[in-house]
């Protein structure tokens, strides 16, 4: 038999009766006429239960800077405490906002905690519940998100040359979002209003909590992979609205990579419309909505249909419009004279082919008339001529021509003699051998020049003079020179 839990007013013995609740305790004076009063006797539950009023009362929501401790999970619920350098606090956080949270808690890193001081009578233990758990330092999602924007952008990720161009014509599309949600509800419905044949791919996904960034990245991957096999032609990752906390997932730099590694085109439609999240940027299109994803890549049903009336109305204008020149045609060939009457048709042109035929052999035979004519022309003229004849007058032709010519060289040989004869007697005359026969002399200085002034030798130079029967070397003794006197008798030239 198990044992009884304990029962303080049993122990007791009935002071708090049955309720437990709390009764005064009367005490015994010294002096009979006297009561006396003393302090209220509480059960521990009473009192646990006053302190916990009072905390959760007085205090309320705080936010607590510390640094984790001691930190475990347990079912989805997260225990740890806060410490600083002088204190240290116990808290916990319920799986359903764990699950939420943005912060995975390790121990030695410092976190803002927001929740509500609170007591568990259970345990004896004051402690913090917390609805929220932020990185001191990193805590401000405005900062992250713009950090993370100024990286990727810088990376190219945010460039309209990287974006991936949507079919015309999805027929397969794959919903990214959690199941059952309104996001999952909003896509279906507009896919089934915009256009009903789109065969749709449906992949549960977490959209919130610590760990939803790295599903949906695994999520992205592994549809990406099977995109071609099965058929998608669009990714669709969607979320229905909520707070920055409950998005953050889509803000994660695992998520912008898995978008930008995708090759399959991705549209989002994450929140509302005045909702931006990373994954929006990196995507290929971004919508405002879950719904308006869907409505913005498929075709929508009323236009197409538009436009296939207004293409059966065209094309029935263009059926009418050529059967009217087909039928024009065969009344233009129906009353024609060829047709109508066939026999006169085949009687004109055959009459035509008569007619070219007959201007044909006129045409020929006056061509033939013309040639032999022609040819008969040049066998007279060819008779006429005799080549014996024609031979003798060139050959006597060419006989004067070579006695000519004889003449000419001869005569033209004899003028040229006769000029070298007379050059030859000039040169003969002039020249240097036939003056020296005449007893004249040349005289040759030392350095081998001529000398033709005696004023250009000095006593004891060498010389030689040459005549006409041989050369005479001498020194040279005295030298005098001839005085010559012009016509009036003065003296021209004179030396001592």
């Amino acid at each position: 038999m198990a044992r009884r839990p304990f029962d303080p007013s049993r122990a007791a013995g009935d002071l708090f009766g049955d309720s437990g609740k709390d009764r005064p305790l009367k005490s015994v004076s010294n002096d009979p006429a006297t009561p006396r009063t003393g302090p209220t006797i509480l059960g521990v539950s009473a009192l646990s239960q006053r302190i916990r009023a009072t905390l959760e009362g007085g205090i309320g929501t705080v936010q607590v800077l510390g640094e984790i401790s001691n930190f475990r999970a347990v079912q989805g619920h997260w225990y740890f405490s806060l410490k600083d350098s002088e204190a240290k606090l116990d808290c916990m956080m319920f799986r359903s906002s764990a699950d939420r949270s943005t912060c995975r808690p390790v121990d030695g890193i410092a976190v803002v905690a927001t929740g509500q001081v609170t007591h568990y009578p259970p345990q004896g233990r004051t402690q913090i519940q917390c609805s929220k758990l932020e990185v001191a330092g990193a805590g401000d999602l405005d900062a992250q998100f713009r950090q993370l924007c100024t990286e990727l952008r810088g990376l190219g990720y945010f460039d309209e040359s990287a974006k991936v161009p949507i079919p015309s014509f999805p027929m397969c599309i794959a919903i990214l979002t959690s199941a059952e949600s309104a996001a999952e509800a909003d896509c279906f419905d507009a896919v089934s209003t915009t256009f009903p044949a789109t065969r749709v791919i449906a992949v549960d996904i977490r959209v919130q909590g610590a760990q939803a960034a790295e599903g949906i990245a695994h999520a992205i991957a592994a549809v990406d992979r099977s995109a071609q096999r099965l058929g998608i032609e669009v990714i669709l990752l969607v979320r229905g609205g909520g707070s920055r906390e409950d998005l953050w997932a889509f803000n994660e730099r695992v998520v912008a990579d898995a978008i930008r590694n995708c090759t399959t085109p991705i549209v989002t439609g994450i929140g509302h419309e005045s909702d931006t999240s990373i994954a929006d940027l990196v995507a290929d299109v971004r919508a405002a909505t879950p719904s308006r994803a869907v409505t913005e890549i498929l075709p929508k049903r009323a236009i197409l249909e538009e436009q296939l009336a207004s293409l059966q109305r065209r094309l029935a204008r263009g059926m009418a419009t050529h059967f009217e020149r087909a039928r024009n045609r065969l009344d233009l060939a129906a009353r024609a004279r060829g047709l109508a009457e066939p026999a006169s048709a085949i009687l004109f042109h055959q009459s035509r082919v008569l007619r070219h035929a007959t201007e044909l052999a006129s045409g020929m035979r006056e061509r033939a008339s013309l040639r032999e004519r022609a040819f008969g022309v040049l066998s007279a003229r060819f008779s006429r001529a005799d080549p014996r004849n024609r031979l003798r007058i060139a050959q006597a032709r060419t006989e004067v021509a070579v006695l000519s010519l004889r003449r000419t060289g001869r005569t033209l040989v004899e003028i040229a003699l006769g000029r070298v004869e007379s050059n030859s007697r000039t040169l003969e005359a002039i020249g240097p051998l036939t003056v020296l026969r005449r007893g004249y002399s040349i005289t040759i200085g030392p350095g081998g020049s001529t000398i033709r002034r005696a004023s250009t030798l000095v006593a004891g130079e060498s010389i030689e003079t040459i005549l006409a029967d041989g050369q005479v070397r001498s020194v040279v003794e005295r030298v005098s020179e001839r005085t010559e006197r012009g016509s009036d008798g003065s003296s021209l030239d004179s030396r001592p």
